[in-house]
């Protein structure tokens, strides 16, 4: 019984990320209806793990349950992204003062934050070089993992639970009709900037860096959206 429980949930995962994909990449447009009868013919499969998919997604923001409709693809417009990102820069500047005395005291800290800026600088300069939405859309994950590693700083579950809850990278994939190739090596030099400020443990200055990159973000998507 415990195997086929783990089957299950596993393919509820396989079908959740197939999703995903598909929403990312824009197949699934914004707004559309995702009916259980429909997924489950597209990916051959009956309707216990096509639910749990859905509210996997629910739970990450890229799907949204209306009542009466039933499920639809999150359609993510400026203001309510706008409002998201100003709420993580209360949450993660807040979070800055206990990231820096992490890195005080714990180095194991400072050289996970330093291989997440490697990998994802890496990731976001072969965005740069090659400008898809399929190299685009991993982005979200590693800009979700640098800033969440200052946010797990607090040591406080019910930050915690707000950040999480904010669902802040989940539109992220929008971007790729917003961001340029010059504005992602602009993103890399504002993550370096974070992580030199927070290994210097300059907290004002980490603030600072905090807020100039979310606010930047605001800007290249509002310029791109409000058109």
């Amino acid at each position: 019984m415990e195997n086929a429980r783990d089957g299950a949930e596993l393919l509820a995962d396989e079908i959740a990320q197939k999703i995903r994909r598909k929403i990312q990449n824009q197949q699934y447009k914004a707004g559309e209806r995702l009916t259980v009868r429909r997924l489950c013919e597209e990916y051959g499969t009956s309707e216990t793990p096509v639910k749990q998919a859905l509210n996997q997604l629910v739970t990450t923001g890229l799907v949204v349950s209306v009542p009466k409709c039933g499920m639809r693809v999150r359609t993510f417009d400026f203001q309510d992204m706008k409002d998201v990102w100003e709420a993580r820069i209360m949450i993660e500047q807040f979070c800055a003062g206990p990231a820096v005395e992490m890195a005080r005291r714990d180095e194991a800290f400072v050289k996970r934050i330093q291989e997440i800026l490697r990998i994802s600088n890496e990731e976001y300069e072969h965005c740069s070089r090659n400008y898809t939405q399929e190299n685009f859309a991993p982005l979200h994950y590693h800009d979700n993992q640098l800033h969440s590693e200052i946010v797990k700083c607090c040591q406080n579950s019910q930050i915690m639970s707000m950040y999480n809850g904010l669902n802040a990278h989940a539109g992220m994939f929008v971007g790729f009709r917003c961001h340029t190739p010059e504005t992602l090596r602009g993103v890399q030099r504002q993550h370096t900037e974070i992580v030199e400020k927070l290994i210097l443990c300059d907290v004002e200055g980490l603030k600072k860096a905090l807020e100039q990159h979310i606010y930047t973000t605001i800007q290249i998507y509002r310029q791109a959206l409000e058109k």
